[in-house]
């Protein structure tokens, strides 16, 4: 039992003509095309990788063993309308099969993407809770959605519909906040996103948000922004998109906070000084 480079079981010298679906107790299965649509394989879940899908299948030998296989299939991650997981498996003549996760996914403690769902054991009987870990990194795209990606090359990622929250929030509390809608069980639920790092200012006058990851490194989401003095003598960015367009997100820096950040605090007070100049303005810091 194999598989070729587009996804087609072959066992022994038979390539066998069939399609890829997902059970109800997440199972993977290979299910014929024939009129009696019977199942060729049957797998568990292993693994999530950026441009594949690890499963483990059994099968009966010749001398009635059986024995377990690793194969992993080929495709691309995509979140669907209802904001749930997807893999498309790549087949012949760009045929996609595609594999919906319906259960629920959160952030977890590295800002990594959390996939939990409940697993009937057949021979114990007993339910327990798998997990999925998706390893990527998050960004905004340009149409100002809160995207986790998994691989740019093969365009591999979540893209999430919804909107980040406006409340103006503090900037040394490092978190963006994103709300969405997500069919659970074929019920919407809204679920909000928290992601956590720490906000940089950039020479230009850009914003950094650098998010830590599980292998220990960082990766910043880089955002622009237009600031203005507010009455407590901190200053408010509103923050916009790489093409300007304001995201909804206000954030509210202290003098303490920027001045940690040498050159880049100088700039930005200095533009500030010269703004509150021609507005008549005075400006204490």
């Amino acid at each position: 039992m194999r598989l070729t480079k587009l996804n087609d079981l072959v066992r022994g010298r038979e390539i066998i003509d069939g399609t890829w679906v997902l059970g109800k107790n997440h199972e993977i299965r290979y299910r014929r095309r024939d009129g009696e649509q019977e199942v060729a394989l049957k797998g568990t879940l292993i693994a999530a990788e950026e441009n594949a899908l690890v499963i483990q299948a059994a099968e009966r030998s010749t001398d009635d063993e059986i024995l377990s296989r690793t194969l992993t299939l080929q495709g691309r991650w995509q979140a669907d309308p209802q904001n749930r997981l997807t893999f498309l498996v790549e087949r012949r003549s760009d045929r996609q099969d595609r594999l919906t996760f319906s259960g629920g996914w959160e952030i977890g403690e590295s800002n990594e993407i959390v996939y939990r769902y409940e697993q009937l054991q057949l021979k114990t009987r007993q339910r327990a809770i798998q997990t999925l870990s998706f390893r990527g990194a998050w960004d905004i795209d340009d149409a100002h959605q809160l995207t986790y990606v998994l691989d740019r090359g093969s365009d591999s990622a979540f893209r999430f519909r919804g909107t980040f929250q406006t409340p103006t929030v503090l900037a040394k509390e490092g978190a963006i906040r994103y709300q969405l809608g997500i069919e659970l069980e074929g019920r919407r639920h809204l679920q909000t996103i928290t992601l956590f790092g720490k906000w940089k200012l950039s020479r230009d006058l850009s914003l950094d948000f650098e998010i830590p990851y599980a292998d220990g490194s960082a990766r910043a989401i880089t955002l622009g922004a237009t600031y203005r003095i507010n009455a407590e003598d901190s200053i408010q960015a509103q923050l916009t998109a790489r093409n300007g367009e304001p995201l909804g997100m206000e954030l509210l820096f202290t003098r303490d906070f920027l001045k940690g950040q040498g050159e880049a605090f100088l700039r930005l007070r200095n533009s500030l000084e010269e703004k509150a100049v021609e507005g008549g303005l005075r400006f204490r810091w």
